[in-house]
């Protein structure tokens, strides 16, 4: 085997395989770089800021490691083609990826629960001002479409609003997933 050099100046890719083969990639690979890249790319870091501060594991910084996780997930859960590495879902605080902190969700409840803080605006999230001076809520589905919730006096009550619908749909989300871990943390979001 030939010496690699390190991804992102941590990761070791110490498998004695080739990770790409006529074009076509290995898909842990592929999730096991674009976590290192949001952890510890300054590029991604000033273009993602709520990615400062994150981290990996030292289990994970070796490719071998990161892809076993990832194929007892598969045993446990089937096959995670369109499912995507998620460090914060079950702890919302949580700024490193870990076997015990991370969970592969579906993107619907990856969407979910993204917070888009950095492009929301001056007003708290589901909230918008409407052209009369009042506040109007919606909230989106994971399910499909979007809720109009009504116009408020004050942003606050537009943003209960919208808490309260979350806290709604989020427990339907719940209902069908199968990961204990997430299924607790839909079922308290926004509550």
């Amino acid at each position: 085997m030939y010496k690699k050099k390190l991804y992102c100046g941590v990761g070791v890719n110490d498998v004695n395989y080739k990770t790409t083969v006529d074009g076509v990639k290995c898909p842990y690979h592929v999730r096991w770089k674009k976590m290192l890249m949001r952890c510890y790319s300054d590029k991604w870091k000033d273009a993602h800021p709520s990615y400062v501060g994150c981290t990996v594991c030292v289990e994970w910084l070796t490719f071998s490691n990161f892809r076993k996780w990832i194929i007892e997930q598969e045993v446990i859960h089937g096959t995670l083609y369109d499912m995507q590495l998620d460090k914060d879902i079950i702890d919302p605080s949580n700024k490193m990826y870990s076997p015990d902190k991370c969970a592969l969700v579906s993107k619907r409840v990856n969407t979910f629960v993204l917070d888009s803080g950095e492009s929301r605006g001056e007003f708290p999230i589901g909230v918008t001002r409407r052209s009369n001076g009042r506040f109007s809520s919606s909230c989106s589905s994971p399910f499909g479409g979007k809720i109009n919730l009504g116009t408020f006096e004050t942003p606050e009550e537009a943003h209960e609003a919208w808490k309260s619908q979350k806290h709604i749909f989020a427990c339907q989300l719940a209902k069908v997933e199968h990961d204990p871990r997430i299924v607790m943390s839909l079922s308290v979001r926004y509550s």
